[in-house]
């Protein structure tokens, strides 16, 4: 748990020609991380297959909105056959372009739709009410005039009827739309036009087989409306198409995924022009069954090179623990990816995180309440189910130390003696952060003498970080024992820190000097002074900053003391019970949400700052296992 998998560097020399069955292979094994050096291929293959890949991604995106797919459904299986990767990408191009066509065909005919659907959303209510205003044969009668529709296509604040040439008429038609009758002279229609553009409206739009007389429109609409049931009848028909093609489409995408990982490692790991060599990190466990894998299927033709790694931070890793401590590994990777030659804290914060929690969060009554949220999230929300279970997980820890240390139910002491009671005895829970601080300040830096064996750096494991835990702890010893007051520390106290920090300050110089010699000494001994000065400001400063611990459960009993007192203020009475218990409920969310907020960034700033900064590196590689989706779709039979 708290070192990776050991990891085997192996090296595959095989024939050019089993390529695919030697990544078939891995594939299947999913025990190998491959590494490559060369520079990126440039190929003609390569080429193609990614542009197609870029023209099914936008496919992909149209079918999922021409669709209404708010979700993208699981891949579906098609069948594409093809003995070499050309004739493979040629066949998926076929797919695609087909496709293709059929965005486009589709493309015209929802614009159609929405074009005609908005020409009789405009038409229809105009002849309608024009129809109870005025008969439309009357129209025709007028030879001289000029009678043209207009809907209001943005707002203006100029009125189109300022604006209109005179003599000239404008009639409102319709509300919702904006519609209008504009009436002039043949011989002003320029101007109405130009008009009726500077005050935000524009002509009706025109339908198929439009009449010259407005009296004639009412047929044109009737066929309009029924050439559109007709439309969305085949549009509809297109959409339920689309959405039992787009899982095809998603696994076109990933065998063409698929396909651009296996051929640039294919060209980049050319060895000769018969010959390929490929490199990369095997869990040693799972050596052995890899190569009998690779050389049962090719009868022997490949040769393999390996070397168990010990030392090396490059080596990517691998971490097998319980499934509880798994959840937390997405924490330790916010800080970054532990490095093959450092202990992987993820076991450690495993226990520490939620102790640290419900310390500070420590209320039976809002534990329960943020693990019943937590517990909702799980349970009814996807996107969410991993975070309801890290508040599961913080909201019981709370309510077991509100229940055994603090005595806290909904901000109330709960009457029975407790470890602590942050109401009262105020100096002990003071004292105990202190000493929480103290124990995983020293853990760090113990992690940091066990890192420095484990990277092979005695010196710095022995003469510099081994001192400095004894000069932190003895710090703290006398700090805690004697007070600040320094009459006291030099009647003896003060050699209990003078020791380890004389040590430190002349160990590792010394050993340069014997090493080095005098150009070296006087480097290091520099180095040191600062790092001896540093460490007893900085780690006395990350000490106090576990106080949070303190201050949050302080925090915690004065602001739901706040909301109590109001509801006491609401007075006695009917009414004044029923405000009072919505004020205490109401202050009781408010500080379940918003404790839990802060508490859960005092925890990762501990976590973080306080603690990794005292040994973790991070700067690891996550191993990578060659995966595909799908499988080789090429294999030479």
């Amino acid at each position: 748990m708290l070192r990776p998998e050991r990891m085997s560097k192996t090296t595959l020399l095989f024939l050019k020609s089993d390529t695919e069955e030697v990544l078939d292979s891995l594939n299947k094994q999913g025990a190998f991380h491959i590494t490559i050096k060369s520079s990126e291929p440039t190929s003609d293959i390569l080429n193609r297959s990614s542009a197609l890949l870029n023209r099914l991604e936008v496919l992909i995106e149209q079918s999922k909105v021409i669709s209404g797919s708010s979700e993208l459904p699981p891949p579906k299986a098609v069948s594409i056959e093809a003995q070499d990767w050309n004739s493979f990408l040629d066949e998926v191009e076929k797919e695609i372009s087909r496709h293709e066509r059929e965005v486009k065909e589709i493309d015209v005919s929802i614009k159609t739709e929405e074009k005609l659907k908005f020409s009789i959303s405009v038409w229809s209510p105009f002849i309608a009410n024009l129809q109870k205003t005025l008969p439309l044969e009357i129209f025709s009668s007028f030879k001289r005039l000029v009678f043209l529709p207009l809907y209001q296509k943005e707002h203006r604040p100029t009125s189109l009827s300022l604006l209109l040439p005179h003599p000239s008429i404008v009639l409102t038609v319709t509300l919702k739309p904006a519609t209008v009758l504009a009436v002039c002279m043949k011989e002003d229609l320029d101007k109405l036009r130009r008009a009726a553009e500077e005050a935000g409206y524009a002509q009706m739009p025109v339908l198929e087989d439009m009449p010259d007389n407005l009296n004639e429109l009412s047929k044109v609409i009737e066929s309009a409306e029924k050439k559109l049931k007709e439309i969305s009848l085949k549009n509809e028909e297109f959409r339920r198409s689309f959405t039992a093609y787009l899982p095809k489409l998603l696994y076109l995408k990933a065998i063409l995924c698929d396909a651009n990982s296996l051929i640039s490692i294919r060209e980049v790991a050319t060895f000769e022009k018969r010959w390929m060599i490929l490199e990369g990190y095997v869990p040693s466990k799972n050596l052995s069954a890899l190569i009998g894998d690779l050389q049962a299927r090719l009868n022997g033709r490949i040769v393999f090179f390996s070397k168990e790694e010990h030392s090396s931070p490059q080596v990517p890793v691998v971490f097998r623990y319980p499934k509880f401590f798994r959840l937390f590994e997405s924490i330790t990777n916010l800080y970054g990816v532990p490095s093959y030659t450092e202990l992987n804290p993820t076991p450690i914060l495993a226990i520490t995180f939620p102790v640290f929690f419900g310390l500070m969060f420590g209320d039976l009554g809002h534990g329960l309440m943020l693990a019943a949220l937590g517990f909702i999230f799980y349970k009814y929300t996807k996107s969410m189910s991993k975070i309801g279970i890290f508040l599961m997980i913080c909201g019981i820890a709370g309510a077991i130390v509100g229940a055994t240390l603090y005595g806290e139910a909904f901000g109330k002491h709960i009457g029975y003696h407790t470890v602590f009671s942050p109401g009262e005895d105020l100096m002990s829970l003071f004292k105990f952060s202190l000493y929480i601080g103290v124990a995983q300040i020293s853990l760090g830096l113990a992690i940091m003498v066990i890192n420095n064996l484990i990277q092979k750096k005695k010196v710095d494991a022995f003469l510099v970080n081994t001192p400095k835990l004894l000069l932190y702890l003895l710090f703290m010893y006398v700090v805690f024992n004697f007070g600040l007051n320094l009459n006291r520390w030099f009647t003896g106290p003060i050699f209990f820190i003078l020791g380890p920090a004389i040590f430190m300050l002349v160990g590792k110089p010394v050993w340069a000097l014997i090493r080095h010699g005098r150009k070296e000494f006087l480097s290091v001994f520099g180095e040191i002074g600062f790092e001896v000065f540093d460490t007893m400001i900085r780690f006395v400063s990350n000490t106090v900053s576990y106080l949070r611990i303190f201050a949050m459960v302080m925090a915690h009993i004065q602001l739901t003391a706040v909301f109590y007192s109001l509801g006491t203020i609401a007075g006695g009475g009917m009414v004044g019970m029923v405000v009072s218990a919505i004020l205490a409920a109401l202050g009781n969310i408010f500080v379940v949400l918003l404790e839990g907020i802060l508490v859960l960034a005092q925890d990762l700033r501990l976590h973080f700052y306080e603690w990794f900064s005292k040994f973790y590196e991070d700067g690891g590689v996550r191993f990578s296992p060659f995966k595909l989706t799908f499988g080789v779709p090429i294999l030479k039979k």
